[in-house]
C-alpha cells in the first residue's frame, strides 16, 4: 500500500487515537534499550547546542539537526519493534537521507514560524498538522517534500485535537523531567520521541507499505486459483 492509498484509507475509515497506548509504548521502548537512548540523548543535546551557535543560520541549522535526531530515535525504535538488536550507530542512519531532511525541516520550520507571526493560532495548527511529515518522507520511499507535508496535514487534521493533547502530555512529561534536577530529561526527552514514533507507527503503518490492500489480495487470490 503506497502513501496515497494509506492516507485515503485513513480519511475514509478514520482511525482510533490511542493516547494512553502511545505514552505507554514510549516508556516500554525506552526500557528495552535505555542505555543507548540516554547515551544518544547526551550526544544529541551537544549536536543541537553546537548547531544553535552557528552565526546567522543557527536556528535553521538547529531545525535540521533536530529533524535528524528525531528520525534517529524513530529508526532505532523501529528496529526494536521488529525484534532487531540496535547499535549506537543506527541513530545516525538518517544522515543518509540528509537532503530530504534538510528540505522538509527548513520548509516546515519557516512556514510554521510564519504561521506563528500570523496571530500564533495558524502556527500552532501547522506545527501540529505537519508533525508526521518528516517520518513520512523518510519511511515511505519515493515521496516528495510537499506530498509528505500534505499527507501529514490531512491525517493529523482528522484527529487534530488528540494530537494537540499528545503534545501537551509530552510537554508535561518533560517539565517533570526538568524538575528532577534536569537529569530526568535524559529519560523524558528520548521517551518523548518514542511516544511520537508509537503514534506514527500505529497510524501510518509504514511497514505495511508494500503489503497489498484488500482489493489487491482478492486479485492475487483469483490469479493463484
Amino acid at each position: 500500500m503506497n502513501l496515497e492509498a494509506r492516507v485515503n484509507k485513513i480519511l475514509n475509515e478514520g482511525y482510533e487515537f490511542k493516547l494512553e497506548k502511545y505514552i505507554s509504548n514510549g516508556f516500554e521502548l525506552f526500557k528495552k534499550e535505555y542505555g543507548l537512548f540516554i547515551g544518544f540523548s547526551i550526544v544529541a543535546g551537544l549536536m543541537s547546542g553546537v548547531a544553535s551557535l552557528i552565526p546567522i543560520i543557527g536556528s535553521l541549522a538547529q531545525a535540521v539537526i533536530t529533524g535528524i535526531i528525531n528520525l534517529g530515535y524513530f529508526y532505532v525504535a523501529r528496529k526494536i519493534k521488529l525484534g532487531e538488536k540496535p547499535e549506537f550507530e543506527d541513530f545516525f542512519k538518517p544522515f543518509n537521507a540528509f537532503g530530504n531532511i534538510v528540505g522538509i525541516s527548513l520548509v516546515v520550520f519557516i512556514l510554521t514560524l510564519v504561521g506563528f507571526l500570523c496571530l500564533i493560532i495558524p502556527g500552532i495548527y501547522l506545527g501540529v498538522a505537519w508533525s508526521l511529515s518528516l517520518p513520512i518522507i523518510y519511511f515511505y520511499s519515493g515521496v516528495g517534500l510537499w506530498d509528505s507535508m500534505e499527507a501529514s496535514r490531512r491525517v493529523v487534521t482528522k484527529n487534530w485535537w488528540w494530537f494537540l493533547l499528545l503534545f501537551i502530555c509530552i510537554v508535561l512529561i518533560n517539565i517533570v523531567g526538568a524538575i528532577c534536577l534536569l537529569v530526568g530529561l535524559l529519560i523524558t526527552i528520548p521517551v518523548s520521541h518514542l511516544i511520537m514514533y508509537s503514534a506514527f507507527d500505529d497510524i501510518m503503518k509504514p511497514d505495511k507499505e508494500t503489503e497489498p490492500d484488500n482489493d489487491e489480495k482478492i486479485l492475487l487470490d483469483e490469479l493463484n486459483d
